[in-house]
């Protein structure tokens, strides 16, 4: 999967509609589990040797030690970072999102019982991101598994049909699930979101934004830097 997002489409059966994990699964820490697995490559534009790291998080010893670490990292920051981030959308999807997302809910206290919803959470979601890799990337135990993976149609390997197509399927079940679950949401106030101006959005998402191109130019950079002209145009996208 080329786009790390679209992995969060593997979790979606374990979450309802009203936003609530099914059986005792947390939502926040399976979707942070279907990322983590790629987040060595993201830090690798600040830690050249991060890159390398990624074959031990897409390893099933990675799954469950720490990989659990790094979602359980990426939920924390959600939790600080949520109501802020619901207060630049537009005031009229402000409130279906908050209450989707729990925005002013009070912490939950950090018991055994607890602890291990998110360790199980983290696990599986982290497991089907592995899972999923192993069937659309080269030298993967899923492609020594089925080599049909890498015969070649029209020019390119299969796999790779299954990594681009997969991720741009994933994201349209992942975009339409959102847009279904927030018709379901109340429309009302929602506690802890900060009211901000038009102008304190506006800078909040040039901010924001001009820190997204920064990053991307870094790696488009790096990226030409180490393949040049062997690179095909669309590589540019998990980039």
């Amino acid at each position: 999967m080329p786009f790390t997002l679209s992995h969060a489409a593997a979790v979606l059966p374990a979450v309802r509609t009203d936003g609530s994990g099914r059986g005792r699964l947390v939502p926040a820490v399976l979707v942070a589990g279907s990322f983590a697995p790629d987040m060595t490559y993201y830090a690798a534009s600040a830690l050249p040797r991060a890159m390398e790291f990624g074959e031990f998080t897409h390893s099933f010893t990675g799954v469950f030690t720490f990989d659990v670490l790094v979602a359980w990292a990426l939920v924390g920051a959600w939790l600080v970072l949520r109501e802020p981030l619901v207060a630049l959308l537009p005031r009229g999807g402000q409130r279906r999102a908050g209450a989707l997302l729990r925005c002013g809910a009070p912490r939950a206290r950090v018991r055994p019982e607890l602890v291990l919803r998110w360790y199980v959470s983290a696990v599986l979601g982290a497991l089907t991101h592995v899972v999923w890799d192993a069937f659309t990337h080269l030298d993967r135990w899923g492609m020594r598994l089925f080599p049909v993976l890498g015969q070649d149609v029209a020019g390119s390997p299969l796999y790779w049909y299954l990594q681009y197509g997969g991720s741009a399927l994933s994201a349209v079940v992942i975009a339409t699930f959102l847009v279904v679950t927030l018709r379901r949401q109340r429309d009302a106030e929602s506690p802890g979101v900060p009211v901000l101006s038009v102008r304190d959005r506006w800078l909040a998402g040039a901010l924001i934004g001009g820190c997204a191109v920064v990053a991307a130019v870094r790696r488009a950079t790096r990226w030409w830097d180490y393949w040049g002209s062997r690179a095909e145009p669309w590589e540019l996208i998990p980039t």
